[in-house]
């Protein structure tokens, strides 16, 4: 299946397929699904929280299933993370800021003590790394004249990160790219269905 990111902001299109996708998103886009002819099959918006929630759910996917070892600032980076999502209000950019930074230093301490030879300290510290871009991407008010960039990049980078912890892990970095794609697809959709849902009420 091949995908397509219009942006709503000058029209450029972007081609990517599926393990592609976390890392091609875009805010103010709209992401298409397309048939072999490049016809449109369903289309989706994205927006600021949209590519938060994908980034935290990257994080929290790897810290439980890449790395044997607890994280606890990363965990508090990801709960605080979804606190944004559910009230933007409720939390501060500098408090998302000093969460994530706190989840970057226990990535590099992970890293700094080592957790033997099998890659688990590696897989540890992209996971943490993960949250800190998790919180950053939701960081970038929406207000900033950059935050676009700044969002989807950090974004970019959770989904890499993420990846990366897998293949530190043993597991496949192409499959956890997949998995990405897949759960920004039906995450879409199911939001979509119950947009219309609500609409038809």
């Amino acid at each position: 299946m091949t995908y397509r990111i219009i942006s709503t902001f000058d029209g450029s299109l972007t081609n990517c397929s599926l393990s592609e996708l976390s890392s091609q998103l875009k805010i103010n886009s709209i992401l298409c699904e397309l048939n072999a002819d490049d016809t449109i099959i369903d289309s989706w918006p994205l927006v600021h929280s949209t590519l938060v929630t994908f980034a935290v759910q990257f994080a929290d996917y790897a810290l439980k299933n890449y790395t044997q070892k607890k994280i606890p600032e990363a965990e508090t980076c990801i709960a605080l993370t979804r606190q944004w999502l559910k009230n933007a209000h409720s939390v501060s950019n500098e408090e998302l800021q000093v969460a994530a930074n706190a989840a970057y230093d226990a990535a590099h301490a992970v890293v700094g003590v080592g957790l033997g030879g099998d890659g688990r300290a590696g897989a540890a510290a992209h996971a943490a790394n993960a949250a800190y871009d998790a919180a950053h991407a939701a960081a970038h008010a929406a207000h900033a004249a950059n935050a676009a960039y700044d969002a989807a990049h950090a974004a970019a980078h959770a989904a890499h990160a993420a990846a990366y912890a897998a293949y530190d892990a043993g597991k496949s970095r192409e499959a956890e790219l997949i998995r990405q794609g897949e759960f920004i697809v039906e995450y879409l959709r199911a939001a979509a269905a119950l947009s219309c849902d609500k609409s038809a009420a």
